[in-house]
């Protein structure tokens, strides 16, 4: 699994970098970056998404972001995030649920690429770290472990400009392309929206 991992996130980076050169070419005619120092604020911009839920489903979470403009369409950034999650007992079938609860810890690495002006494509590589339920053998019931699940995401979405310095407002579509059976994203797309403040 490690070297599944270790492989696609190489193809990941070389596909970007063999990119960049055709961004920067392509982007040096219209790019509103260009000449703005590495280390100037413009190219900064912070932003985040979270969510909240209550009822036999608990979900609490908080995931701020800080990116960094290449060129006006590539950025790359960190996303840090916190989930708290609880899922109430239940009457089901004629059993009752488990009781489970877990604080999720995480973070990702993403780049952004924009097609059009309001159309990007969307990569990123995360870990979440969190309590899995971990059937037992003979149907002996579940086990509780807290393991550290990767996961590679991939998507596009669309983006909403308002006001200046790239600030927005954004939807997207992501997949997880490694499968993890205990990951969070496990056979279902992951939507996030979320907005951007630029410095």
């Amino acid at each position: 699994m490690m070297k599944k991992i270790i492989f696609l996130f190489s193809l990941l980076s070389l596909i970007v970098t063999l990119d960049l050169s055709k961004c920067f070419a392509q982007s040096e005619s219209n790019n509103s970056l260009k000449g703005t120092p590495w280390l100037a604020r413009e190219r900064f911009y912070l932003g985040g998404t979270g969510g909240l839920s209550f009822g036999n489903v608990t979900y609490v979470e908080v995931a701020p972001l800080v990116g960094y403009r290449i060129t006006d369409r590539l950025s790359v950034g960190l996303n840090p995030k916190y989930t708290f999650i609880h899922f109430k007992p239940v009457y089901y079938n004629g059993s009752i649920t488990q009781d489970y609860k877990t604080n999720i810890f995480g973070g990702s690495i993403f780049a952004r690429y924009f097609i059009l002006d309001n159309v990007f494509l969307s990569g990123e590589y995360e870990v979440n770290n969190f309590e899995v339920l971990v059937p037992l053998p003979n149907f002996g019931g579940y086990e509780i472990r807290r393991m550290s699940i990767g996961s590679l995401l991939v998507g596009g979405g669309y983006f909403q400009k308002f006001g200046n310095g790239g600030s927005g407002f954004s939807i997207q579509v992501l997949y997880d392309v490694l499968q993890n059976p205990y990951s969070p994203y496990f056979g279902i797309p992951v939507i996030r929206a979320g907005a951007v403040f630029g410095l």
